[in-house]
């Protein structure tokens, strides 16, 4: 099992793409639903409306990653095809994002929901420079970061974090059970839940951080445990 940490605003498709070349797994798990899955394989396609706070944080995302001169979620349209291509199977592996957002805007307050809508409009400012640093402090001390999510945004925490870790290591889990290859493409930001989720005698995990697609360090981890 080969869990990546990736971030859905950076150019990191070449990586993604050469970590499925060089596992040749069975099959490439993915943070998406069926609905996200095609949308990104066909842009073009319209896929109903989406619920307001999906629209602001894609919006969000999409300004970032513009700054990186990339698509959002760019990487995971990358291992899907990668995986096509070679006829490798996909596992969408994620909750229904139109669920799961309906459900965090309906489970938070007004006031929070006012305070997103101004971040959202700040975000029209943020420097590619500011990212770079607030990904920095997150891959230094991620526990960190998440704790102070977890309690100054708990909703968002144990709705878009912790349910979604539970349901994506239980999908990894079934499917532990029919292939005996797997790499996994989820955000960064669910590595350490997951991988205290999959962590057991019974699964030889490899773990590849965000940092190490970038950095370029990502065949060092697989070499480490690779089979003698």
């Amino acid at each position: 099992m080969t869990l990546v940490g990736v971030g859905h605003v950076f150019d990191i498709s070449s990586q993604v793409q050469d970590i499925i070349a060089t596992v040749q797994p069975d099959v490439v798990a993915l943070e998406l639903d069926r609905n996200r899955l095609q949308a990104l394989l066909s842009p073009g396609e319209t896929r109903g409306d989406l619920p307001f706070f999906h629209t602001l944080l894609a919006s969000l995302q999409e300004r970032i990653a513009k700054k990186y001169g990339v698509a959002t979620g760019s990487e995971m349209a990358a291992a899907a095809r990668m995986a096509r291509d070679n006829a490798i199977g996909i596992l969408c592996i994620d909750l229904d994002v139109r669920m799961v957002m309906t459900r965090l805007w309906q489970s938070i307050s007004l006031r929070k929901k006012v305070l997103f809508m101004v971040s959202g409009i700040s975000s029209l400012f943020i420097s590619k420079k500011r990212v770079e640093r607030e990904i920095e402090s997150f891959e230094t001390e991620p526990q960190t970061y998440l704790q102070e999510m977890q309690s100054t945004l708990p909703e968002l925490y144990t709705i878009l974090i912790e349910e979604r870790n539970r349901h994506m290591a239980s999908r990894i889990r079934q499917a532990l059970g029919m292939y005996d290859s797997i790499v996994a493409f989820v955000g960064e930001g669910h590595i350490h839940g997951m991988e205290a989720l999959l962590d057991s005698d019974e699964v030889a995990l490899t773990v590849i951080h965000l940092s190490d697609l970038r950095g370029d360090e990502w065949r060092d981890r697989l070499s480490e445990t690779a089979p003698v």
